[in-house]
Order: C-alpha cells, then sequence, then structure tokens
C-alpha cells in the first residue's frame, strides 16, 4: 500500500484496527468510531480517482449505517458481522494490491533536467467490449493508444485472459440507441462481479429510465447517451487518472459552547475536513476575510445577536451572498426553522448532530458552492479557465515575476479549424478543440497557465523559463498534436497548431503581452501554418 498517500494508507490501517477492537468487545462506541473511518476512507479514495472502491466502500457504508442508531444493537448477530468481514477484507485487499492512478501527463518542466517524465507512457489498461471491427472500438483503441493506455478488445460474452483487473471497460452496443438485450446486460454483470473495482462505461444508451436502471443493476458507472461517443468516453476515462489537486474543505465555527465546538472539530477533521472556531460572532467579517471558508456552521443562538442576524448581515457582503450557511441549533419550532432558512441559511441541523450527517452535509455544501465558483471561471467544453479569467492569470503570474523574473505567453490556435467543422461537423470539432486542452493540461506544470481564449484559440503562460526553453515545449506539443487522431464517422483525422509567443522582458504588462503573442501568431498563420513563432519586436513594449 504504499503507492497509497499517507492518508489513505493510514486510514485504511485504522479501519482495520477499528474492527477488530469492534470485534473484540461489541461496544457501540467502537463500532461509531469504525463507521466514520470507513467514511473518510471513502471519501479518500473519491478523491484519488478509485470508483470501484469508492462503491464498494459505500455499499460496506451503507451497510453499518443501518446498525449506526440503536445502541441495543450491539454486538451485532454474527452473521451480520461475518459479511461485514467479507467485504472489508475485500477492500482492504484491494487496497494492497492497486496502484494510485499515475498523472497521465508528461510535465516536462517539474523535472529538475526539464526532461520528459516517464508517467506519460505508463500503460493503463482499457478493455473494449464490442462486436468484431466495430468501427468506434478500433477509433477509441488508436486515441486511447496515442495518450499512454494499453487498449485491449474482447467480444461480448468472452471473459478476458488477464485477471488483473483494468482500469476501464467500456462496452459498444451492437445498434447504437437501442436498449442493450439480455446476453448485454449478463456479460456486463459477469464483468462486474469479476472485477469489482473497474469503472464500466455502456456507451450509445437509449435516453429513457429503464435503460438507464438496468444498465446501473448490471454494474455500470456511466451510461453514455445516444451521440456522445468515443470522444466523451475518452474525455471520462482521462479524468479518471488525472489527479487534480484538491484544497481541503475549509469550515468556520461560530458557536459559543467550547464543547460543541470541540465535537464539531472532532467531526469535521476525522473527514479530512479542516475547520476554525470562533465563540464571539462580531469576529465572523475580519476570520473569514483571513480564513477564506468554503462554508460556516452557525449556531442560532449566542451572545450578542442570533445567527439568523449574522447571516443576513453576511449577505450583504458580495462575495459571502453565496457562501454555504449551516445553521446548528437544539430549536424544534418548525416556524423559526423556516424563517432560518428564508433569511439567509442553506440547511439547518439540529443538535446533537449526527457527525456523519455533519460530515456529509458540509461536504455536499461545499461540493455545490465550488462547481458554481468553478463554472464561472472555467470553460465548460474544455475545463479550462476561460477568456476573462485567463487574462486574471495573466495579470497575477505577472505580478509575481516581476521584477527580475521570468514569464512567456504563447497564443495557440488550430488551424484550418472551420474546415474540420464544415467537413466532419461541430462534434467532431468539438473533439478536437478538447485534444488541445487534454494535451496542454498533460504537459504542461500545474503552476502554468492553461486557457481557453476563444474558439479554438488557446492561451498559456509559463513563470520561471526562458522563452528558449518555452518555445523547446511548444515545439513539442505542436509537433505531437499534429500526429494525434481524431475519431470521427469514417475514421481519423489529424489537425495542426500555429503559435505565437511573447515574453518579459520584451513586453511588461499583462496586456502588450497577450496582444504581442496574438501577432506573432498571426505571422505563424500568414507564414505558412503548423509553426511557432516568437515576437522581438518593440523592446520594452508598454
Amino acid at each position: 500500500m504504499s503507492s497509497f498517500p499517507n492518508s489513505i494508507v493510514a486510514l485504511a490501517a485504522t479501519l482495520e484496527r477499528g474492527w477488530q477492537s469492534y470485534r473484540s468487545s461489541g461496544e457501540f462506541d467502537l463500532f461509531v468510531e469504525f463507521t466514520l473511518s470507513l467514511n473518510g476512507l471513502t471519501e479518500q479514495l473519491h478523491r484519488q480517482h478509485l470508483p470501484g472502491l469508492v462503491r464498494a466502500c459505500q455499499e460496506l457504508e451503507n451497510t453499518a449505517l443501518t446498525f449506526f442508531a440503536d445502541r441495543e444493537m450491539h454486538p451485532i448477530p454474527l452473521d451480520q458481522a461475518v459479511a461485514i468481514e467479507r467485504k472489508l477484507q475485500i477492500i482492504l485487499g484491494e487496497l494492497r494490491r492497486h496502484e494510485t492512478p499515475a498523472i497521465l501527463a508528461r510535465r516536462t518542466l517539474d523535472t529538475a533536467e526539464g526532461q520528459i517524465g516517464d508517467c506519460w507512457n505508463q500503460p493503463r489498461r482499457v478493455l473494449i467490449v464490442s462486436r468484431e471491427n466495430h468501427p468506434w472500438s478500433a477509433s477509441l483503441a488508436e486515441q486511447l493508444g496515442f495518450f499512454g493506455f494499453t487498449p485491449e478488445e474482447a467480444r461480448w460474452g468472452e471473459q478476458p485472459a488477464n485477471d488483473e483487473p483494468p482500469l476501464a471497460i467500456t462496452f459498444i452496443p451492437d445498434v447504437e440507441g437501442r436498449a442493450y438485450p439480455p446476453a448485454a446486460i449478463s456479460a456486463i454483470i459477469a464483468l462486474r462481479t469479476r472485477f469489482p473495482t473497474s469503472y464500466f462505461y455502456c456507451l450509445s444508451v437509449p435516453s429513457n429510465l429503464q435503460s438507464i436502471v438496468l444498465l446501473q443493476r448490471a454494474g455500470a458507472d456511466a451510461c453514455v447517451p445516444v451521440g456522445n461517443k468515443v470522444s466523451d468516453v475518452l474525455s471520462r476515462i482521462l479524468d479518471l487518472v488525472e489527479m487534480h489537486e484538491q484544497e481541503m474543505h475549509r469550515v468556520l465555527i461560530v458557536e459559543d459552547s467550547a464543547t460543541a465546538i470541540a465535537h464539531i472539530r472532532r467531526s469535521l477533521s476525522q473527514h479530512g475536513i479542516d475547520s476554525k472556531a470562533i465563540n464571539d460572532p462580531r469576529l465572523l467579517f475580519e476570520v473569514a476575510n483571513e480564513y477564506r471558508p468554503d462554508a460556516i456552521l452557525m449556531d442560532m443562538y449566542m451572545p450578542f445577536c442570533t445567527g439568523v442576524e449574522v447571516t443576513s448581515a453576511l449577505r450583504q457582503i458580495p462575495e459571502y451572498q453565496a457562501l454555504p450557511v449551516i445553521y446548528l441549533s437544539s430549536e424544534n419550532d418548525i416556524v423559526q426553522q423556516v424563517e432560518a432558512l428564508r433569511l439567509g441559511g442553506d440547511q439547518f441541523l439540529t443538535k446533537p448532530v449526527n457527525p456523519i450527517i455533519l460530515a456529509s452535509v458540509v461536504k455536499t455544501k461545499i461540493e455545490r458552492y465550488r462547481e458554481m465558483l468553478y463554472s464561472g471561471q472555467h470553460d465548460s467544453l474544455t475545463g479550462l479557465f476561460n477568456h476573462s479569467t485567463s487574462k486574471v492569470q495573466v495579470e497575477r503570474l505577472l505580478h509575481a515575476a516581476q521584477p527580475d523574473g521570468q514569464l512567456v505567453v504563447a497564443m495557440i490556435d488550430i488551424d484550418r479549424f472551420k474546415t474540420i467543422n464544415d467537413n466532419y461537423g461541430h462534434p467532431v470539432g468539438d473533439q478536437v478543440i478538447r485534444s488541445v486542452a487534454w494535451l496542454l493540461r498533460g504537459r504542461l506544470r500545474s503552476t502554468d497557465l492553461v486557457g481557453r481564449y476563444g474558439g479554438e484559440e488557446f492561451i498559456i503562460a509559463l513563470p520561471g523559463i526562458d522563452p528558449a526553453q518555452a518555445i523547446g515545449l511548444i515545439e513539442q506539443i505542436r509537433e505531437d498534436f499534429s500526429q494525434l487522431p481524431h475519431a470521427h464517422a469514417h475514421g481519423t483525422l489529424r489537425a495542426t497548431l500555429s503559435c505565437g509567443v511573447a515574453a518579459l522582458p520584451d513586453y511588461l504588462t499583462a496586456s502588450s503581452l497577450i496582444a504581442a503573442a496574438d501577432d506573432a501568431l498571426l505571422e505563424a498563420k500568414r507564414t505558412g501554418r503548423n509553426r511557432v513563432v516568437l515576437n522581438r519586436g518593440n523592446p520594452q513594449g508598454q
């Protein structure tokens, strides 16, 4: 298990010890600790993109929660304990042999020498189940191979010879848009039984409830609707192995009881949630401005003012108008609860709060809040920063680089993109755009800016390197993209990129850097396309 982050190793060890302690004593409090550890492990595995293990943990957690509410049910009957232990050992066994997904990328500038890393070519098995010679199968296999996966094909009803669980299994039906026949459902069930930790994608599923429910019951994790074919599946598989550096959830607790604060902070900590507490609501604005919470847990009744009054005041500040506020109170009056929610709250939890319910509500509210913030800053097609956010990020990087640092800005455009749309349709054009985004995200550092500037045009900003290094990297991206196959209904196509580059200290403002890179891009287009041009004109330009 050494390949997992320390947090997962520790949680798995705690979970195993917790279960052994409970089996020895049968004490309810130890069962609560075991369930909390299980819930925390589920959350950590979700962040590591291990959906099969997440599913197994959730099933075990649901079983455990049936014994969570009543002390009189403990120790639980022997047959139930054996069933829980069997599921637990499956999870622990998978954890011991399952590697954490590698970042599917060549983060070339993250290494000391700036050399290409090995992780780009690290194989990841993806099983493609279809009839023989299905055109989607060949297209998907070709693109998966380019992005560093190891695609394998199997026919419906066949059992793969390799016992190692694949990262994902993709099912392609014989007839597009029709309900999967009983034989296909049986084949999916058989593979799900054999590979409980793999991620299952069913393509071309008709948009009706019965078809989706049957496939979910059989073991499908994602039902891709008719019309979303190879590109959608490829996007989801890439997301499976891309490690997203997520900030820890931050919760500000406004509560005047030291005992309540200790209980709440302990419950949140067990679920990987950071927290800060204040006992005087008059400190709220100052502390919130410094701590930048993702949610506030607000006691309803405190000295000086009520939680409703605090929330109402908080909503007067524009940056806090959407921040989730969750009330904690022993208040049972439904009228008071409704009034509290009407005046700016998002949820009402009655004390004492079940720690798992508390953590689940907090995480759900924070995820939705972050999704709202994310959608306002990112392009919906590619997941990259949008136009306005990209410009803000260039300003930020420029401010950090000055007065003596390095910053390179590049504008990148897909050559003859209108011809791609005209000849192959806009869905294929969208696929090509997403391929550029995947390649840029994979090749650049987490500290670099990657944005979709508009249409088929992208912007990148690379701090801390000189123009020669940057051009070498961009040339490699340009060359590799020219070899990338893009699937369409009758096979594959290839496209090229033109790039313009500008850098400090030739240009000293964000607007001049972007404009100079855009001018260089136009020059690259005029001089033949599929090339990189550096703009050295107008030194010390403003």
